[in-house]
């Protein structure tokens, strides 16, 4: 059998160190597949040269890559940020996402790897367990997954369990600048809408997302982020949905995060720059 693919890892962070040092890496760290590089693209205070020489001794002896955001802030910026520097090494293989309060089981990699080499595919989706609060949540492993299960709501594929090839992802030209929530049902859409793209899937949990209902997540109810995000989803796929489909999202978004239809579909400088099907890298990859 030839040798499986290699995999990059990427890491946006922001400003939270004890959870980055305490939880992400150390399971990046302790794959069974070793990953061939970690790039942590940092979007909140920069590192000292301490710190960077805290990731360091943690990773060792894999290679590390402190990139700070050059891009739009958020994670979207900082994703495309990691992603800009891996692309332009010309490499083949896959590039995962890790959120910097989450967890892969030691098997993620060598899991993904060897679906992705059984199935030939360009995507692999894993199961993503929910804790919320520290508490497991129970949910269905995804499979057969279509664009249209993203207009709604998410069926599993997160940022976490995202593991994409590299030849996607320059196809894709990687996230939408400046989109502050909802990124994984974009990327989830315009990824299975590229002609000839496969998805394989490990059958197996092998990542977990970490939720808590304090702070200022991303999900909290009414952050800005996820009221911003809503309104440039609905912009931009509010066409693709049927008028169940419209009235599922809007019911959802004020269901699970207290934002009414009214607010959504209002005029603002919440409109994203574009409408086309692909995120803001270069097309020169």
């Amino acid at each position: 059998m030839p040798p499986l693919p290699g995999c990059s890892a990427l890491i946006a962070t922001r400003n939270r160190w004890e959870l980055l040092v305490g939880r992400s890496l150390p399971s990046i760290h302790h794959q069974t597949h070793a990953v061939r590089e970690v790039v942590v693209v940092n979007d909140g205070a920069s590192f000292n040269a301490e710190q960077q020489a805290v990731l360091r001794r943690l990773l060792h002896p894999l290679p590390l890559v402190v990139l700070d955001n050059r891009r739009a802030p958020g994670a979207a910026g900082a994703w495309n940020t990691g992603l800009e520097y891996l692309l332009a090494l010309s490499r083949d293989g896959f590039v995962a996402l890790l959120d910097d309060d989450d967890t892969w089981e030691a098997s993620h990699v060598a899991e993904n790897l060897r679906s992705a080499h059984r199935e030939q595919a360009d995507i692999v989706v894993s199961g993503l367990r929910l804790m919320v609060d520290g508490h497991e949540q129970e949910r269905a492993l995804p499979e057969a997954l279509v664009p249209g299960d993203f207009l709604v709501g998410n069926p599993g594929w997160q940022g976490s369990n995202t593991f994409v090839s590299r030849r996607l992802w320059t196809l894709i030209r990687g996230f939408r600048d400046g989109l502050r929530s909802l990124n994984d049902r974009d990327l989830a859409i315009r990824l299975l809408k590229v002609p000839g793209s496969r998805i394989a899937y490990t059958g197996q949990w092998t990542a977990t997302w970490y939720l808590s209902t304090q702070g200022d997540a991303l999900s909290s109810p009414r952050s800005p982020a996820k009221i911003s995000g809503l309104r440039w989803f609905w912009r931009l796929y509010g066409g693709e949905m049927s008028k169940a489909q419209a009235g599922a999202f809007f019911a959802r978004a004020e269901g699970l995060f207290g934002v009414r239809r009214t607010e959504i579909e209002a005029s603002g400088e919440d409109v994203p720059p574009h409408k086309r099907p692909w995120g803001d890298l270069h097309e020169s990859f």
